[in-house]
This record gives structure tokens, C-alpha cells and sequence, in this order.
């Protein structure tokens, strides 16, 4: 008698050509093995630089060229993996299963699928050939085992093949997301071998196989779902309204209805209701929906990172072909202060606008309660940035200070304590008070005029509780030293800027008041900034740090870290050194001058030139003088 289609499926002796020449049970899982393996390799290889060469593999569709849009190479990407796993489930549950012609083509179809899209994506420049063919080959083996050999090679095939799908969802992934990626793909693998079976079995068994394989579906369906529930929250997807309008969010809510659907048609075809013919194959269809949702939310891009509850938000945003920064602070219901590090921005529909003294751009955007999403356009580009802002407000002082002239220093100030990991919002701003560091600095700079003869003094001040404290500081420290203040510049004499940020910046830039004296400008100790001080103003500052110490240059890496470097001030140097423990004072107050380069050999003209990160962009402050009395 001839081997019947059932002896060819499932290996079974027969007195046929299958039964004379028997299939190598031993050497067919030894050649899988690196035919696998290849395909791993292959994989990962792909993945890095070296399988890469302007963009594509080494081994790329050489004469079609790259011609796949982004969509269409993640559409068969994603196809090619759901075939890929439909062949690996049903080889690995082979020996679970009775002979069924009908499973040996689902398998075969499968196989041809895989094949058909793996070479497509090759020919049109989506992958490259060391990804594309290892993987067509691997999964071609597996279907041939299925459909000739014996039972229990066909599912250590399929487990091989299953173990090489995983392995590929992990690259790239790192730490915990590494099991979850690779234990949501088994799932996947056995989820859709187990509805293909049952939809391909045949009438009689359909239900018998249906009640054996019912443990096996259930648990791989729970794992599917709760890595994918982990996966979507490692990308963003969070239960509230933002997520729910987002690309991501829309799939996984798909995603969450075909589970629920394939469970179901599962539940009922165990119970025996309704149409048994066309439950199984309801249910597979069903469950392949439930594998592509989980596939797609993988590629998407995710959904804007969300905000922690009522802390300021810093975030990275890519604009014009550039990483820009964003500072939303105090992240709060009412005004919130937005920097952007481009000039070139709109947030949430109002343009930002440059304030003297201060980098990038800047609006002021009135935000409600809970979460939400704020815009960021500049030219064609849009990005959005979600927002959790609680329900409480944040302390007025502190509002009052950022909506105000003195908003950009407030921020920088803030955005220290961030950087430094500090849960609390400050109660107000530095240009409320004048700190006692500030006011040593400022009764050292007067006596050092002082003891230089300098004939008079003139104040650049503003209405800020600091500018008005430290003009009456200065003024003691004048009449004590005998140093006369005047209400105008004195072309002989010296002029000490106590005003703000805006004030300080327009006054140096705009007026050129630095280069208008014979005996220098001196500033306060807070406008010792990049946009203060690094435009060759001729004007000095004051400090009791050193921006070139340990203390300092952590700041200022943490800084570069997030991208915010530009906002590096003395306000910020203080809340960062706070929270962080580490203590930034030296040996006393001495005068910074601004140079404009960052390495100069040591001991030229007398100064102390160290490699150090950057406090001013293309340039650093340099001690001119040893620590001084006050």
C-alpha cells in the first residue's frame, strides 16, 4: 500500500518510498543547528555597523537599491515575523497534534510567506542578505521537517527556530526588557501554533485537540499579553487619555480586543456552542491579529515619555536635523516658563522670544491641571511633549519669579536641583534675596577697587530684592573704603552691574557699558554666564568658586549630559551643589575674567589656564587675582 498524505505529514512508516528511505531522525536536528544559528548571526550582524553601508547591509539588494519606503520595510518586517512564528508554533506542538493534511499546508503557506516577503525585503533594499536568507532558510528546513519527518524532529526544528525569533526580538534590548522581549515572542510562537492546529485538525479530533492543547493556549496567550502590557509601559503607554490618541495606544487597544476575542471563541468551542467548523478557524484568524497588533506596537515610534507628577520636565526633542533642549518649570497647574534651545521655535502656538542675557528661546504658557500635551513646532517639524501637572499649584513666589525679567536665572536655578535629583520645588528665586556668598563677593570686589585708587563708582541696578540689597551692600562697603558712587558713568572711574540677566546683558552688549571705563567693569556674581559675560564685553566678575574645580566641572557635566549646557549659571551651580553634597566655595572671593579659548598652555601672561569643560561657549573664566580681603 502507498504511504497515505497522514504517513508523509507525521513520519509515520508506511510501505511507501517515506517507509524504504527513512528520515535521518539523528543528523535532521544536527543540520538545523547551524542552519539557525546562521540566522542569529546573520541577524545580530545585520543589526550592527558591519552589516551596514550608507544605510544598508553590505549585502543589500544591489540592483533594485533601496527602494522600500519606512512603512513598507516594517510592514514586511512584521509580516515575515508572525509567518516565521506560525511555522516555528506549529513544529514545536508537531508531536501534540494527530496527522492533518490541512496543518501541513497551513505550515507550507506559512513557509512561503516568510520566503516571499524575507526576499522582497532584500530585493528592495529593507534588509540585508546575511538577515533576509539565513532566516528563509531556517524557516524552509523547519517546514519541510513538518511536512516529511518524524514528529519529534519537527518540534526540536521548531524549537530551534522558536529560540532564534526570540533571540532576534532581543538585540538591541538591554536589562530587563531582554527576557521580556524574548519570552513575548515563545508566547507568541505557541499561541499561533495552537490556533493553526486546532483550525486544521480535522472535524472529529478538532474538539479532543482543542481540550488537550486549551493549557497550552491559555498560558501563552497570559504570557503574550502581559509582556506586551510591560513592553507598551517600557514605551510610554500609560492608561490615560494621551496614550489613548496615540498611534501606540490605538493598536494596543486592538490588540487587548483580539485576546479577549480568541478567548472567547476558545471558551466556546470547549463548551461546545455554537459552530465548531468555524470557531477554530475564527479564533486562529483572531489570534494572528492579536500577534501583528503586538508586532506593530514594537515599531512604532513611542509616545512622548511622561512627565513625573508636578516635577519641572526636561526633556530632548529632535528639531531641524538637531537635539534641542526643553525646560518646562515649575510643571505645574497656571504659568509655567518654557525654554527651548533654539530661537527658532513655537510652543504651543506662541513664538519664543530672545531675552537678553539669556540663551535659546523662551515662552510663557498658561497649563491645566492633570495631564496633557505640550507642542513643540519649529518650520515643518512638530513634537509633542506629554505633561503631568498634578493637581497643586506651585508656591507664587516662585511663579511670580519665573514670569518675571528674572525668569531665565529662576529657571537655571531649578533646573540645578533637577539635575541633582531634588524631589522639592524651591519657594522662590535668587533674585529674591541676596545669598551671604553673594554679598562677600560684592564687599571684596569694592575694597579691591579700593586698594586700586579708583576714583568713583557707578551701580547698574534693577527692582529686584537682590539688586536692591546688594546696592545697599556696596554702597557700605564704598563709605567704608572711602570710594565715592556717582549717578553717571565716570569715563576714569569703574562700574559695578548689580542688575539682573536682562538688565546686566543689555547693559554689557547692547551699551557696551564694559569698555566705556578706564577703571573695568565688574559684575555681581550671578551674571558670571554665557550669554553675560562671553561676548567680549571687557567686563569682570567676582566668585567665591572656581569654575575649573571638581565641584564645578560635575555641574557642568551633568549639564552636557542633558543637553543644557548653554543655562550654566552660579544659581544653578548653588541649588545643583546643594542637593548634590557637593560644597563649591574656595579659598575666597577672587575676580574671573572671561577669555575666549578653553586650553592655554600653563603660566601664559602669568595666569593658571586649565582643560576644562566649558562654563562659557567658546571660552572659560580665569582667575586674574589671588583670593581677596573682604
Amino acid at each position: 500500500m502507498a504511504t497515505s498524505a497522514e504517513d508523509a505529514v507525521t513520519g509515520t512508516p508506511g510501505e511507501g518510498r517515506h517507509a524504504r528511505r527513512p528520515f535521518p531522525r539523528v543528523l535532521a536536528p544536527v543540520l538545523m543547528v547551524p542552519v539557525l544559528v546562521l540566522a542569529d548571526a546573520g541577524t545580530a550582524w545585520a543589526q550592527s555597523d558591519g552589516g551596514h553601508n550608507g544605510g544598508h547591509g553590505g549585502v543589500s539588494g544591489g540592483v533594485a537599491g533601496t527602494v522600500l519606503t519606512g512603512p513598507m520595510t516594517v510592514t514586511l518586517g512584521v509580516a515575515a515575523l508572525v509567518a516565521s512564528a506560525l511555522v516555528a508554533g506549529a513544529a514545536t506542538l508537531h508531536p501534540f497534534v494527530p496527522p492533518s493534511r490541512s496543518a501541513a499546508i497551513a505550515v507550507e503557506a506559512g513557509a512561503a510567506a516568510a520566503v516571499a516577503v524575507l526576499v522582497i525585503g532584500w530585493l528592495g533594499g529593507g534588509m540585508t542578505a546575511f538577515a533576509a536568507f539565513p532566516q528563509a532558510v531556517g524557516v524552509v528546513a523547519v517546514a519541510v521537517l513538518f511536512v516529511r519527518g518524524p514528529r519529534l524532529v519537527s518540534a526540536s526544528a521548531g524549537v530551534l527556530l522558536s529560540a532564534a525569533l526570540a533571540y532576534g526580538a532581543t538585540l538591541g534590548r538591554t536589562g530587563g526588557q531582554v527576557p521580556v522581549a524574548a519570552a513575548h515572542i515563545v508566547a507568541a510562537v505557541l499561541w499561533l501554533g495552537t490556533a493553526v492546529l486546532v483550525a486544521a485538525a480535522d472535524g472529529g479530533a478538532r474538539r479532543a485537540l482543542l481540550r488537550r492543547l486549551a493549557p497550552v493556549a491559555s498560558g501563552a496567550a497570559t504570557v503574550f499579553l502581559t509582556t506586551a502590557v510591560l513592553t507598551s509601559a517600557d514605551t510610554g503607554l500609560r492608561l490615560d487619555a494621551v496614550s489613548a490618541g496615540s498611534a501606540p495606544g490605538l493598536v494596543a487597544g486592538l490588540m487587548v480586543l483580539f485576546v479577549a476575542a480568541a478567548a472567547a471563541l476558545g471558551a466556546a468551542g470547549l463548551r461546545g456552542t455554537g459552530q465548531l467548523q468555524l470557531l477554530p478557524s475564527a479564533a486562529a484568524v483572531v489570534v494572528v491579529l492579536a500577534v501583528v497588533s503586538g508586532a506593530v506596537i514594537t515599531v512604532l515610534p513611542p509616545p512622548a515619555r511622561p512627565a513625573e507628577t508636578g516635577r519641572p520636565l526636561l526633556r530632548t526633542v529632535a528639531l531641524g536635523g538637531q537635539d534641542v533642549p526643553v525646560v518646562v518649570v515649575p510643571q505645574r497647574p497656571g504659568l509655567n516658563l518654557v525654554h527651548v534651545g533654539t530661537q527658532q521655535a513655537v510652543v504651543d502656538g506662541l513664538p519664543v522670544t530672545e531675552r537678553a542675557g539669556a540663551p535659546g528661546g523662551w515662552a510663557v504658557v498658561d497649563l491645566p491641571a492633570g495631564t496633557g500635551l505640550l507642542t513643540i513646532e519649529s518650520g515643518d517639524e512638530r513634537v509633542q511633549l506629554r505633561l503631568d501637572l498634578g493637581p497643586d499649584p506651585a508656591p507664587p513666589a516662585l511663579v511670580a519669579g519665573l514670569v518675571g525679567p528674572d525668569g531665565p536665572e529662576c529657571l537655571s536655578a531649578v533646573l540645578g536641583a533637577v539635575l541633582a535629583a531634588t524631589a522639592e520645588l524651591p519657594v522662590g528665586c535668587p533674585a529674591d534675596v541676596l545669598s551671604p556668598a553673594d554679598a562677600a563677593a560684592l564687599r571684596a570686589t569694592v575694597r579691591f577697587l579700593a586698594d586700586r585708587g579708583v576714583p568713583a563708582l557707578h551701580l547698574v541696578a534693577d527692582g529686584s530684592p537682590r539688586s536692591a540689597a546688594a546696592t545697599a551692600a556696596v554702597r557700605d562697603a564704598a563709605a567704608t573704603h572711602g570710594v565715592p558712587l556717582v549717578d553717571r558713568v565716570d569715563p576714569v572711574g569703574a562700574v559695578v552691574v548689580l542688575s539682573g540677566w536682562e538688565g546686566g546683558g543689555r547693559s554689557l552688549i547692547e551699551e557696551a557699558i564694559g569698555l566705556s571705563t578706564v577703571g573695568g567693569t565688574y559684575t555681581a556674581p550671578w551674571l558670571a554666564t554665557g550669554p553675560v559675560l562671553g561676548r567680549q564685553t571687557g567686563a569682570v566678575t567676582t566668585l567665591v568658586f572656581d569654575p575649573r574645580d571638581g565641584p564645578a566641572q560635575h555641574y557642568l557635566a551633568d549639564l552636557r549630559v542633558a543637553g543644557t549646557t548653554a543655562l550654566a549659571s552660579p544659581a544653578g551651580f548653588r541649588t545643583w551643589s546643594a542637593a548634590a553634597g557637593e560644597v563649591g566655595t574656595g579659598p575666597g572671593p577672587r575676580i574671573f575674567a572671561a577669555v575666549q579659548v578653553s586650553v592655554m598652555p600653563a603660566g601664559v601672561g602669568g595666569m593658571d589656564h586649565r582643560a576644562t569643560d566649558r562654563w562659557l561657549p567658546g571660552g572659560a573664566f580665569t582667575p586674574v587675582t589671588p583670593p581677596l580681603p573682604w
